[in-house]
């Protein structure tokens, strides 16, 4: 069964701090086992859409590649994010294409060279040591190493890292793991930072949003330590 075009794409609607966008979910449920949407299924509802949106005279400020599961993870993510800058293009120029991603995928050479196709590459770097990346994602340790230096060999100017700080079962405020954070993030050199917190606590995962303060003291941190420009949103 294949899904909705509101499954696979959606908006309008506001997204924080991006704007009016339009979303994307190459990764949606095709509701079986182990099986996105065909790279042909997700270009012909996001084609359907945006010439939609164009044609009633709609303004977007971004058009977003998301999804609950890391959208780089489709299959052929490199082909979808190349018909999407050609769609953005004739139909939205103005706005900007960007992704949403987890870095899952970025040691990948063929992800990283999808990765240019787009104006706001938004990628995910949560953690400053292997031990807390595991315990935020109960992802192998490894991971975390593969992660980092897939990231350190991006060569886009454009990258954005983006990170949600949170005290808990699962903690990368603390000072120690700042320190360390702010190593990868210097490394890596990205054109921005983006943090945030969670709205509220998360009982299933035992974790709770750091305070204000905190997020405004890791903001200094980054631009005093990195001289990259940080902004705290919320979402």
């Amino acid at each position: 069964m294949l899904p909705a075009q509101d499954e696979l794409v959606r908006g309008p609607e506001r997204c924080g701090p991006l704007g009016n966008c339009l979303l994307i979910e190459p990764t949606c449920s095709t509701h079986k086992a182990n099986q996105f949407p065909s790279q042909a299924v997700v270009v012909t509802h996001a084609a359907r859409r945006m010439i939609e949106l164009s044609k009633a005279g709609e303004k977007l400020q971004h058009i977003v590649v998301h999804g609950q599961i890391d959208p780089t993870l489709h299959p052929e993510f490199r082909a979808i994010s190349e018909n999407l800058r050609e769609l953005s293009n004739k139909w939205f120029p103005r706005a900007a294409l960007s992704l949403l991603s987890d870095s899952n995928m970025v040691s990948r050479a063929e992800i990283r060279i999808a990765l240019g196709h787009y104006d706001k590459p938004i990628l995910r770097l949560e953690a400053g040591t292997q031990k807390t990346f595991k315990s935020l994602t109960k992802k192998h340790a490894e991971s975390f190493k593969e992660i980092v230096e897939g990231l350190n060999k991006l060569e886009i100017d454009r990258l954005i890292l983006q990170a949600c700080f949170v005290r808990g079962a699962a903690d990368n405020s603390t000072d120690n793991e700042l320190k360390s954070w702010l190593r990868h993030v210097s490394e890596v050199h990205p054109a921005a930072v983006q943090i945030y917190t969670l709205p509220r606590p998360d009982p299933e995962k035992n974790v709770k949003p750091v305070t204000k303060s905190r997020l405004e003291k890791i903001a200094a941190e980054v631009n005093e330590k990195t001289g990259i420009p940080c902004e705290i949103f919320a979402v």
